[in-house]
């Protein structure tokens, strides 16, 4: 039988009562986990603790996260870039929470319009038509694994999800072989090509080009170093990277 809950949505009698009892469906009530015993899980457990200091600093700054609960999230940037673990948007630019509106995924790959996923640009519109957002960062990274598969060969399959994703690197693979780019520097060179392929992807949605030619909307190349934890950004008109704060080479 189909319940409704509170808001009226319906949901299965069996579903409500696993819930009620604390537990996931198909999970009885002696599975389900006492949140007042240790976590068998390490990771998890770091998890717990950390949600533990984040509602303490919650209570500290309540005003703050009350505001964003209750106003329309207003950010400043939409941010494309990749979801490699150890690169953190908000930590590479200090922004706080409601700041940026973010779009992550192997590789900060945007596929074009007419390709295979609806995701990224479902993501893209809502921020500029519903958001308002009139500035775009791509944001590449050194060291990313995406970008490095297909350097390395790994061996990834060719009918995953991750093939399909990870060939969209391939147009900056060679343009970067073409220019006979070799050793150390090929992965993160061509991370940089990637990024600017991005961009042109990003033009092949209507409300970005649009937004583009009437000057409303600026979309930025940038590349974060991991190593200096320096950003880079893409200047079109000469092709040339330069740090963002213009602290030399």
């Amino acid at each position: 039988m189909i319940s409704k809950d509170p808001a009226g949505v319906g949901v299965p009698d069996a579903q409500r009562s696993a819930e009620d009892e604390g537990c996931v469906v198909g999970e009885t009530p002696a599975q389900a986990h006492d949140v007042a015993a240790p976590y068998p899980d390490a990771d998890i457990e770091d998890a717990i603790e950390g949600h533990a200091r984040f509602r303490a600093a919650f209570e500290k700054d309540r005003a703050f996260f009350r505001d964003l609960a209750t106003t329309k999230q207003k950010p400043r940037l939409l941010w494309i870039g990749c979801s490699d673990s150890r690169v953190v948007p908000a930590q590479i630019t200090g922004a706080d929470p409601g700041e940026l509106f973010e779009i992550r995924n192997i590789a900060n790959s945007v596929p074009p319009a007419d390709s295979f996923d609806d995701s990224v640009g479902a993501a893209i519109e809502y921020a500029i038509e519903h958001l308002g957002i009139d500035d775009i960062v791509v944001c590449g990274h050194t060291g990313c694994g995406g970008v490095a598969a297909l350097i390395e060969g790994d061996a990834i399959g060719d009918d995953t999800h991750l093939a399909r994703w990870v060939d969209l690197t391939r147009p900056a693979h060679a343009l970067i072989r073409a220019a006979g780019v070799d050793g150390p520097e090929r992965a993160d060179e061509t991370a940089k090509a990637h990024v600017q392929f991005q961009i042109d992807n990003l033009m092949t949605y209507a409300i970005v080009a649009d937004g583009v030619a009437s000057g409303r909307i600026t979309v930025h190349g940038w590349l974060y170093d991991m190593h200096e934890g320096r950003l880079f950004a893409y200047d079109s008109a000469d092709g040339a990277w330069r740090d963002l704060l213009g602290e030399g080479s």
